[in-house]
């Protein structure tokens, strides 16, 4: 198994060159094509939405419209630049797509026809207003995503790989999707958190890497004074982890996210990469 085709979110920030320039990396390691994708903002549905729409005059209208349509190509035509760039210096094929961006569903229907997408842990549509969440996208896309933290140089991604293990199918549907990254790390780790004594060496566990030639560093940690995420955040940092491979944990409700709580803890500050899947 391994990644043969990437999508990854661009726009004109200093931390997207340093995503591309990691994704293109890892699209380089994998033989991989990767696909840019800018997101845009239909300013009428955004601007519609506003009392301010009756009270304005046709021709200031139509005026505004030209300049924000005019706006987002302009920034769509830089934000391809950067990524055609930074993808042909690795020396990946690459391809450009432009979607729809006031909400998450086109790129969640986008993400569904990749092996892997690749964005920030939240992002916004060119001139949009809506905040589109890493995690929606690992709910509704079906396959894994890699959050890359916002910083303006490119991470290292997947030479040391944090498993979090819980024994569930959201772990073991991470541990699937993660096996091009672990098989090629030079260090794995695998972490399982049973405070109450639960959880013990798993010895299915282990064979199961074995089988995959890999040896893990199998940690259990018993801690009853902190909460898993915070185990997890140390944990990264003690072995200083450049890849967490975890289970994405929450459902969609309605407009609201619901997410479990060390989804949440480790998206809102994630403390190295992280290759989730729900």
């Amino acid at each position: 198994m391994t990644y043969r085709d990437v999508l990854i979110q661009v726009d004109t920030s200093p931390a997207s060159r340093a995503r591309v320039t990691a994704a293109a990396a890892l699209a380089d390691r994998s033989g991989a094509q990767l696909t840019g994708v800018f997101l845009k903002s239909e300013f009428l549905r955004n601007y519609m939405a506003g009392e301010a729409i009756v009270y304005t005059a046709t021709d200031v209208l139509d005026r505004l419209v030209k300049d924000h349509l005019a706006s987002v190509a302009l920034a769509c035509e830089e934000a391809r630049e950067l990524f055609e760039s930074t993808a042909g210096d690795a020396g990946v094929g690459s391809r450009w797509l432009t979607l729809d961006g006031d909400d998450g569903e086109a790129l969640a229907a986008a993400a569904r026809r990749f092996d892997l997408t690749v964005v920030p842990p939240e992002m916004t549509a060119s001139l949009g207003w809506r905040r589109i969440m890493a995690a929606d996208i690992g709910l509704a896309s079906g396959g894994p995503i890699l959050v890359l933290p916002d910083a303006e140089t490119a991470p290292t991604v997947g030479e040391r790989v944090l498993v979090a293990w819980k024994g569930t199918r959201e772990s073991a549907r991470a541990l699937h999707d993660a096996w091009p990254l672990i098989a090629a790390a030079k260090e794995i780790h695998v972490l399982v958190v049973a405070p109450e004594g639960e959880g013990g060496p798993e010895g299915l566990l282990q064979r199961h890497f074995e089988q995959h030639g890999c040896k893990p560093n199998l940690i259990v940690d018993r801690s009853h004074d902190a909460s898993a995420g915070d185990i997890l955040r140390r944990q990264v940092a003690s072995l200083g982890a450049d890849l967490v491979v975890m289970g994405l944990y929450g459902r969609p409700r309605l407009q609201e996210l619901v997410l479990g709580g060390v989804t949440r803890e480790m998206l809102g500050a994630p403390p190295a990469p992280l290759l989730l899947s729900h």
